[in-house]
């Protein structure tokens, strides 16, 4: 076995703290263009979702989301579902809950 497998058994083994079900992360692509002429709006990139302070960046394989019209875009905080951390089956998918504002 390689390293890093090896590696990942140790952690395995270590009585790791649950995460939380819940976090909230910041859409950090794609942009959000509009044309000034049309009005036309387009978006550049993946999406991508930053969360734990910055720690974590969770691409589209990794993310699902609820069926909407509208498209998520860089600059809005977002509420995501799901065990970042987990280890069992279906972790590491998180949903997408929404743009969180004005929340208390």
């Amino acid at each position: 076995m390689a390293w890093e497998h090896l590696m990942a058994q140790e952690l395995k083994k270590r009585d790791n703290k649950p995460s939380s079900v819940w976090n909230t992360g910041y859409v950090i692509s794609p942009l959000m263009n509009v044309d000034p002429e049309t009005g036309a709006v387009t978006y550049e990139g993946p999406l991508i979702v930053s969360c734990c302070g910055g720690e974590v960046m969770l691409r589209s394989d990794r993310l699902l989301q609820l069926p909407t019209e509208d498209r998520y875009h860089a600059g809005q905080k977002v509420a995501l579902l799901g065990d970042l951390f987990g280890g069992g089956p279906g972790s590491q998918r998180i949903l997408i809950l929404g743009v969180v504002t004005n929340a208390v």
